[in-house]
């Protein structure tokens, strides 16, 4: 009984503390929805965006810095809020955090976005729409205070002498350091941190079940602390505000732990390779159940770069981003339209972030908010199905091809030829089809076939007007 009544009052303590902690929430989202998000910077553009479970927008159309050189991040920076995007990608291990709050403040002082500004506050027509920017917690700052050095070490660094507004979406980057993947040295890395920060909490390689555990706890606290401050947002600017909380490089069943005991904050972002939307549909509809924005990385490096593998594949792109540029140029003349842009907009259409990383200046603007903004309402089911057949392919490195099947339809064997576009010569590709008999081709949109019987008194030609991906039935009968 003693024991029963000991559970019995734990039980309702801690439902009391859930119950409060969900007022706390309730208050935040009351703000987000009638005094901040509302006026992110968001609304009025073209930008499309995602409502997060907390009623904030984020955009869908954001540029990765992780790994550019140091060097080239400043102007890279300017060229991109130049262009209109208000979401910037980085992480604590990539240390140039410093580095992008202080071209922040460089392009919003030089006067660069067009709108004029005296002093440190700017009125309501000089308003300079607020920056997103991701970042997070490297897996050797996983634990309670290890966490919560990394956080304030990420706001310190991010907050700059712009007006503008940061707001910021801190994830953990990975759950835990893994040995077996092989740039990653645990030991070593446990081994190169400042003294201070071993002292703070124990190696987090050393808990790899519970590390990221008690990093949540300590990035919800911080959370919920700063949604006190968001309602000022609202009238002055603040340093950098924590928007959301999110993971990175997550497996399901770590999703599924911080869905257990005293969670207060769910994930709101989910920062994973874009590999995952056509490979990992468990995990990709634990996303969808539970509201999480998924946010996607190595769109280009891990499809673009297969083009070599699978040339049938990357050709659907090639064809899509020429037709849907003939639709565009008449009325955005300036919006560049390429197999990169096309990419990225079945992303977008499928309410997933982007984040593409680009050096050169040519490569930035098939990527800015312009020229994927200008096709994205431009897209049809067709444009879908081409892409979800293309992308798949390019992931893996495996061709597509048209598949044609014959069925010969006459009380006699016949023989298929390809016809030769070039030469005109018929090249013999199938021996002999009995009657009643069916056989596939791995064939191409355009391609030409003849079929014959054993003493040629039948010819039949076919033109095979199917897509890559797509297959198409000829039947041979006279």
């Amino acid at each position: 009984n003693s024991y029963h009544a000991r559970s019995t009052s734990t039980n309702a303590a801690a439902a009391a503390m859930a119950t409060i902690q969900l007022l706390v929430n309730l208050v935040a989202i009351f703000f987000f929805d009638f005094g901040v998000c509302r006026d992110d910077g968001i609304s009025g553009s073209n930008q499309p965006s995602f409502q997060l479970q907390n009623g904030f927008s984020v955009p869908l159309i954001g540029f990765g810095i992780g790994n550019l050189p140091h060097e080239i991040i400043p102007q890279v920076v300017k060229d991109q809020l130049r262009a209109g995007v208000l979401l910037i990608d980085t992480a604590h291990a990539s240390n140039n955090e410093q580095i992008l709050g202080e071209a922040i403040a460089s392009f919003d002082g030089s006067g660069s976005h067009g709108r004029t500004r005296g002093g440190g506050h700017s009125s309501a027509s000089e308003e300079i729409a607020p920056l997103h920017v991701v970042t997070k917690v490297w897996y050797t700052h996983l634990g309670y205070e290890r966490t919560k050095i990394s956080v304030q070490e990420s706001l310190s660094n991010l907050n700059s002498a712009s007006p503008r507004q940061i707001y910021v979406h801190m994830l953990l980057h990975w759950p835990r350091c893994n040995d077996d993947i092989p740039w990653m040295n645990c030991e070593a890395e446990e081994n190169n941190l400042p003294q201070w920060v071993k002292d703070s909490g124990p190696p987090p390689h050393l808990k790899k079940e519970s590390a990221f555990k008690e990093s949540w706890k300590a990035l919800e606290e911080i959370y919920l602390e700063h949604q006190k401050n968001m309602i000022r947002s609202k009238t002055s600017s603040q340093p950098p505000l924590i928007a959301s909380i999110g993971v990175s490089n997550f497996e399901l069943d770590d999703m599924k732990q911080l869905f257990l005991g005293e969670q207060r904050v769910p994930p709101q972002i989910y920062q994973g390779n874009s590999w995952l939307v056509f490979h990992d549909p468990y995990l990709m509809n634990f996303l969808s159940d539970h509201g999480i924005f998924f946010q996607s990385y190595a769109v280009m490096n891990g499809i673009l770069q297969r083009r070599n593998d699978a040339p049938n594949a990357y050709h659907i792109l090639t064809g899509l981003s020429q037709e849907l540029s003939t639709t565009v140029q008449p009325e955005k003349k300036d919006a560049i339209i390429t197999e990169a842009t096309v990419l990225l907009s079945y992303f977008l259409r499928s309410n997933f972030g982007v984040i593409p990383r680009a050096a050169s200046s040519a490569h930035q603007q098939e990527n800015s908010p312009q020229a994927l903004s200008a096709i994205l309402p431009r897209f049809t089911s067709s444009h879908i199905q081409q892409l979800e057949t293309a992308i798949p392919a390019l992931m893996k490195g495996e061709d597509v091809h048209t598949h044609v099947s014959f069925m010969n339809a006459l009380s006699s064997p016949i023989q298929i030829h390809w016809l030769n576009p070039v030469t005109n010569e018929e090249v013999l590709v199938s021996n002999i089809i009995h009657p009643g008999g069916v056989e596939v081709q791995q064939s191409h949109p355009g391609h030409r076939f003849v079929a014959y019987d054993p003493e040629r008194s039948v010819r039949k030609e076919f033109l095979v007007d199917a897509g890559y991906g797509e297959k198409q039935y000829f039947s041979v009968e006279l």
